[in-house]
């Protein structure tokens, strides 16, 4: 016994130190070391993660350490694991693998890289795995793995071996009062269970959990019957997606909720000469107790051994059957990280071969063995351990066997007639040309001579939800390996070419008919090679099935097609169909790819359809491939006819042109043409309608544009309304409007019945386009005159006489209308009193008015006159009678005057 500083310098240990472990879980060391005169050539220096070599060479890693002063001297405390707990515990599988893995495959992931080894004693049944690893330390991994495939272990040196049940089944008795005292039995049924649910096969997360869980099973106690439903706290695990795996682990649940445990302390009396063998962890023994009526065969499950430092036994105690109470709560392995930060690793030993290190440790076990203990007998030599007897060999004349349990049965034998009996074997080369192996029977079996093995066996297996039986031969040989189902008549093929299936006594089985088998996935395959694949010469991977399909399926995750270069699908004769979402949404939601059968080959169109194939009914895009013409993509039905579906979308690049005459555009409120941000959260920009012609019913003012004006432009001609012919001979036709506002002020207007032409300045009729003036008519013109619209009004005291006597008429031709004849007027240039402001025109309003007020005063003077006439007659008459004169006789005035009064009578 010795311990191992961090730099790798061993020093001899002299102390008593007690080492125990539990089945299937954790062992430690305990070690109290005094100030001896061997021990005090470390004892000063000893600390955490020194190692201890305890005396059947197992390592442990020192985890506590306690030092304290008893008297004068220095003792030491300590603990350890063994390394092979150290050494999984600070080791990470950092992957997350979610696949069906055999027992082979988990623990090869577990041990890789540790230094330590395994061997599979038995056969596991592979389980699916969904989280395997995923940064998790190995020794958690390894304790999930030991519950997933239902095993246990046991270490011996740096090999740990995987039984589904370790230990031996001893004859060794433990007896009341001859090598046991202080038996104690325990029953605890306070967690006795008969009844426990489980859900398996889920996500975690917000929109997952155990309520959506796609397995779920129960299991009954058939003790329920007398005891009731006694319900377990429901077992869920997202990532167990097998469902008589489930239903297993909830039934050993429930069974083994009723803990019954036995401890004792046991004296070994070997040394009063009872040979009595050394039991180990998980070793089948009877224990017998008279006073509590006890008599059965357990099993040790914990054991504690105390030994001095020359390696004897000095105290054990061992419980047996399910854990005690007092152990219970240590039942499951504690990491060590739990305890320790920041563990550092001490020195590394250099890995050796399986082999190698095989070869080594039996090499150190027949070497190391000093105390083997031989007896000749008429039956043969045997031999044993001196200090644990379970190990025997026995020599007879045509066999030689070696045992583990005292002889009770030969694990590892030769005999003369039945060759080799092994439970496993460590070798280097095995020459099989010169072996014969068969074990089992006639059907279920295994064999193996010279190049050739078989195998068979059955069992059920549940494959994509179906329960079914299985009886399988594996085969190898000639160069490929063959699975044959006996029962079905299937064969799976692995060679060099690939993997290919059969069906057992057809024709096809021809091994020279290329692609026989029902399915095949061959590797370095030319199948798809050359200019039509866009290859050369070059080896790939093809997938082949004769008359089935060929699927790539996962339960809960992606399929992935990732190409360097092509991803290429190809149909001969059917359509390629995609089907998202059918498992959770309702409905035939299908994407299908096709072609039309046109015409001709080079006008073959192309076709995607969406909605249900077997219904028609949906939508899909036609593709127009044409050696002549523009290509066209057709908007379609289910069915894929053309012009039969609609385009919607929120925008459109490119032109627009209309399949033959005319293009419509559907609406319900307004055909909107806007800038490329569209509808702009309300606030759209509108753009310019450009076309050669345009027929609409009415046109007005957009007023989600700001302004209130509406423009209709032209670059250098006319706005003309016509008949529909427009220019092509069409006729003009009216404009009805309620008011007309020309450029630079002038306006046309009707209100109240009336029409109204407004001008700044005046208002002139002329000829189109010149300034030449041209007559109006009318029935009649009116001038406005009303006193509302006049201000400063005061009576005209000129002379309209002057003004119009002082006008000179004149005679005149028009320069631009000659046609119109001799004309008759004033020039304005020349009469100021009657011309505009401009004086080239004359204000008709202002002659008429010095006309009106001509005639008044006319008027005024005629009155003036007939006043004087009268006088004159008056006058007149008084002198006839004065003078009594005839008319012949008058003077030239009398005269004068009568003839005045004559006109004024007439």
């Amino acid at each position: 016994m010795h311990v191992v500083d961090l730099s790798g310098n061993e020093y001899m240990l002299q102390a008593t130190y007690t080492i125990e472990g539990e089945l299937n879980a954790n062992q430690s060391i305990s070690v109290k070391i005094l100030s001896t005169k061997v021990n005090k050539a470390f004892i000063e220096n000893i600390a955490e993660m020194w190692s201890i070599v305890d005396n059947s060479n197992v390592e442990y890693k020192v985890v506590y350490c306690k030092k304290k002063g008893e008297g004068k001297l220095m003792t030491v405390d300590i603990k350890g694991i063994p390394l092979f707990f150290d050494t999984l515990d600070n080791d990470r599988i950092y992957e997350r693998h979610d696949s069906h893995m055999t027992a082979n495959q988990a623990f090869t992931l577990i041990f890789k890289d540790t230094g330590f080894t395994f061997a599979l004693v038995d056969a596991f049944q592979a389980v699916q795995w969904e989280g395997f690893g995923e940064g998790e330390t190995k020794l958690e991994t390894f304790k999930r793995a030991l519950n997933r495939y239902g095993a246990e272990f046991r270490i011996s040196g740096s090999t740990v071996y995987l039984e589904r049940q370790t230990g031996r089944d001893l004859s060794v008795m433990y007896r009341h009062r001859l090598n046991a005292s202080n038996i104690i039995q325990e029953n605890d049924a306070e967690e006795y269970w008969t009844y426990m649910r489980g859900y398996g096969d889920y996500d975690d997360g917000e929109d997952g959990g155990w309520q959506t869980a796609k397995i779920k099973r129960e299991y009954t106690s058939p003790l329920a019957k007398i005891l009731g439903k006694k319900h377990a706290p429901p077992l869920k695990d997202g990532r167990r997606t097998d469902s008589d795996e489930l239903y297993n682990v909830l039934k050993e649940t429930v069974d083994n909720s009723l803990k019954i445990s036995v401890t004792a302390d046991i004296h070994d009396l070997r040394n009063q000469g009872y040979p009595i063998a050394r039991t180990q962890l998980g070793d089948r023994v009877f224990i017998i107790d008279e006073r509590i009526g006890l008599n059965d065969e357990v099993r040790i499950v914990n054991q504690t051994i105390t030994k001095d430092w020359r390696g004897n036994v000095v105290d054990i105690k061992l419980t047996f059957g399910t854990e005690s109470l007092v152990k219970r709560h240590q039942s499951n392995m504690q990491t060590a990280v739990k305890n320790i930060n920041d563990i550092i690793t001490g020195r590394k030993q250099v890995p050796l071969s399986a082999l190698d290190q095989r070869v080594k440790e039996i090499s150190e076990i027949i070497n190391g063995n000093n105390n083997s203990v031989f007896k000749y007998t008429p039956n043969g030599v045997v031999g044993w351990n001196g200090d644990d007897p379970n190990y025997m060999t026995r020599y007879v004349g045509d066999a030689i066997g070696f045992s583990r349990d005292g002889g009770k049965t030969y694990g590892t034998a030769m005999s003369a007639e039945l060759g080799i009996v092994a439970d496993y074997v460590t070798t280097g080369t095995l020459d099989a040309n010169l072996v014969r192996v068969v074990g089992g029977n006639d059907t279920t079996y295994t064999f193996i001579e010279g190049d050739y093995i078989e195998s068979r066996g059955q069992y059920y297996r549940t494959w994509f939800g179906e329960t079914s039986y299985a009886d399988l031969k594996f085969q190898l040989g000639r160069g490929y390996f063959r699975v044959n189902n006996e029962a079905e008549n299937k064969r799976l093929y692995f060679s060099d070419k690939g993997i290919s299936t059969f069906i057992q006594g057809y024709a096809d089985e021809n091994p020279d008919q290329e692609n026989s088998g029902s399915g095949v996935i061959e590797f370095f395959s030319h199948q798809y090679n050359g200019p039509q694949w866009n290859t050369g010469n070059i080896r790939g991977l093809t997938i082949f099935s004769n008359q089935g399909h060929v699927a790539i399926k996962t339960a809960n995750r992606d399929i992935i097609l990732d190409a360097d270069r092509d991803v290429k699908i190809l149909a001969s004769r059917g359509t390629v169909t995609l089907q998202p979402r059918d498992g959770n949404r309702d409905g035939l939601n299908h994407f299908r790819f096709n072609v039309k059968d046109n015409d001709s080959a080079g006008l073959s169109d192309g076709w995607i359809q969406y909605g249900s194939p077997s219904a028609n009914y949906g939508s899909g895009l036609r593709f127009k491939k044409s050696t002549s013409g523009r290509p066209i993509i057709y908007a379609t039905n289910g069915n894929g006819d053309i012009n039969s579906g609609n385009v919607q979308a929120d925008a459109f690049i490119g032109s627009l042109e209309a399949p033959s005459d005319n293009a419509y555009a559907l609406v319900n409120d307004r055909l909107r043409i806007t800038s490329k941000a569209g509808y702009n959260n309300g606030s759209p920009n509108y753009r310019d309608l450009q076309a050669a012609e345009g027929s609409f019913r009415s046109i007005k003012l957009n007023t989600d544009m700001s302004g209130s004006n509406f423009y209709i432009g032209v670059s250098s001609g006319e706005l003309r309304v016509t008949s529909n012919l427009l220019g092509d001979g069409g006729s003009y036709r009216p404009i009805r409007i309620r008011e007309v506002i020309l450029d630079g002020g002038g306006r046309l207007v009707h209100e109240d019945g009336s029409t109204f032409i407004q001008g700044n300045v005046d208002v002139r009729a002329t000829r189109v386009r010149s300034g030449t003036l041209v007559p109006m008519v009318a029935r009649e013109f009116n001038s406005s005159s009303s006193e509302e619209l006049k201000t400063n009004i005061k009576p005209y005291e000129g002379n309209g006489l002057d003004v119009v006597c002082g006008l000179n008429i004149v005679n005149f031709d028009w320069i631009e209308s000659p046609e119109a004849g001799r004309q008759i007027g004033v020039i304005a240039e020349n009469s100021p009193d009657i011309s505009s402001s401009s004086g080239k025109e004359i204000k008709i309003n202002d002659l008429v008015m010095y006309l009106t007020k001509s005639v008044q005063e006319l008027h005024e003077e005629n009155n003036k006159l007939r006043g004087e006439i009268e006088h004159g007659k008056q006058s007149h008459k008084f002198n006839r009678q004065l003078f009594g004169r005839s008319s012949s006789r008058q003077s030239p005035t009398n005269r004068r005057i009568r003839n005045s009064f004559s006109r004024d009578a007439s």
